[in-house]
């Protein structure tokens, strides 16, 4: 049984795993790579598979750094079939959607300029990702792509025939998110147990329950995101969203949100919602300028029983946790334009690592100004326009242009989906001294490297750091 790295190694973006049993062919998620240009440059090389032999796609959860590229696989063949949860295949269509439509304009508005522009170094630290490059698909492809789609619950066991079986278990790190248990008949008949973590939640999130634990397995490939880091407490995180808020109120400043429009979204909206609800919050404007987020706010509602205690007991008293007076939801661009003379409001909007969508303009008109908050809630890749602005560059390219980092910058890790150093520990130690090998993905190097060699020394299992498009022999 052979297992292939083609993503996410060394780097938190493009995670793409590819298993041959032997008898059955299969990826786990195939999303996009994000960053600098030469990570983005990944997008458009050939697969190191054949599209058209793949039995199979398993995909853990909605985000594009996991899902950005399957639509590229049906354009070239692929005729399996992809498997996930239900509210993973709803939230991967609107994610596709919308990065097809972003594709298509911006490289339409690249074309329209002047032909005298110098192309730009590294665009996704502009904020505009996808300008000078072909768009990867269209929303045809993506239309074709859920053709394929497959929906199964968290905790069944599926046997797909082909010696392979396979069960999804809550990941806790979006709503929909699965890690996935493999168990594998090897050519000799032995039969192997893979676990991929996909991305792993923060125990204790408000709207997500916490990741379950698996007991035992051969081979586990685990994400190290945060690998080198502790999260700050969650409600030290509220408080001090709570202070920003107020004290950007105060001054007529506005409070600027790059937001994911997946999870991180809606967990703001939850806390807001509970500011304004107990009366800390009073006539403040939070402008939801993301259709995007919107879209996926409906779907979220959509599957209560993949909540929370907490957030089903809201629900159990009527309260809509994603809504309050004075929130506003930000339809056309238009609207979104005219946000510009607003005073002392919030604007969230995407893309959450700024390298695009309509965060990029308010970046633009605001962060020159010292009285504009920014506050990021989540992981900025390294060579994105959010990596820069949080790295505390004093000026950054924006759109073409030079500007002068006034803004107050904050970072609340605390909002993170993805569970920290501590959490990641937690997780593993659960499997005991069962795993042959643990592989160390979806962190960039120096900290999947550090992470990996910690694990090694506590656990005392072999540890191996993938290089992209690496092949290890399961036994």
């Amino acid at each position: 049984m052979k297992l292939k790295f083609c993503g996410a190694t060394r780097t938190v973006t493009g995670s793409c795993y590819y298993v041959d049993t032997g008898s059955y062919k299969f990826l786990v998620d195939c999303g996009a790579f994000q960053g600098k240009d030469d990570l983005d440059a990944l997008n458009y090389e050939p697969f190191p598979f054949d599209p058209t032999q793949l039995d199979a796609i398993f995909l853990t959860h909605a985000h594009y750094d996991h899902c950005g590229r399957i639509p590229i696989l049906v354009k070239q063949g692929f005729k399996g079939r992809i498997i996930g949860t239900q509210p993973t295949r709803d939230l991967a269509k609107i994610v596709l959607l919308d990065s097809a439509k972003l594709q298509q304009e911006e490289y339409e508005r690249w074309q329209s300029r002047s032909k005298k522009e110098a192309p730009s170094k590294n665009l996704s630290e502009e904020g505009s990702l996808y300008a000078q490059r072909k768009p990867l698909f269209s929303e045809a492809d993506v239309e074709s792509m859920f053709e394929l789609f497959d929906v199964y619950p968290y905790g069944s066991s599926v046997d797909l025939k082909k010696g392979v079986e396979f069960r999804m278990r809550d990941a806790g790190h979006i709503l929909g998110s699965a890690m996935i248990e493999f168990w594998i008949k090897t050519a000799e008949g032995r039969e192997r147990k893979i676990v991929f973590s996909g991305d792993l939640g923060q125990p204790g999130a408000r709207i997500v329950r916490d990741p379950d634990l698996v007991r035992e397995a051969d081979y586990v490939i685990c994400e190290a995101t945060y690998g080198n880091r502790l999260h700050k407490n969650k409600d030290e995180t509220v408080l001090e969203l709570l202070s920003i808020l107020k004290q950007a109120q105060e001054e007529g400043g506005n409070v600027l949100i790059p937001s994911f429009a997946i999870e991180r979204t809606q967990e703001i909206l939850y806390e807001i919602n509970l500011f304004v609800e107990n009366k800390l919050l009073n006539n403040l404007e939070v402008y939801l300028d993301s259709p995007m987020a919107s879209k996926a706010t409906a779907i979220f509602k959509q599957y209560p029983t993949f909540y929370d205690e907490d957030a089903r007991r809201l629900l159990e008293k009527g309260d809509d946790p994603f809504h309050f007076a004075g929130l506003v939801p930000v339809d056309s661009a238009e609207e979104s334009k005219r946000l510009i003379s607003k005073k002392g409001v919030v604007i969230i909007a995407g893309s959450g690592m700024c390298t695009g969508g309509r965060i990029v303009h308010h970046i633009k008109n605001h962060i020159e100004k010292e009285n504009t908050h920014m506050v990021f809630v989540g992981y900025q890749v390294e060579g994105t326009l959010g990596r820069k602005i949080v790295d505390r560059s004093p000026e950054v390219r924006v759109m073409g242009q030079t500007l002068q980092v006034k803004a107050q910058i904050h970072t609340l890790g605390g909002f993170s989906a993805h569970g920290d150093q501590r959490d990641l520990r937690y997780w593993l130690r659960s499997f005991g001294h069962s795993p042959k090998k643990i592989f160390i993905v979806h962190g960039d190097e120096e900290i999947a490297i550090g992470f990996g060699t910690n694990i090694k020394s506590e656990l005392g299992i072999e540890v191996d750091i993938p290089k992209l498009n690496e092949e290890f022999d399961l036994k």
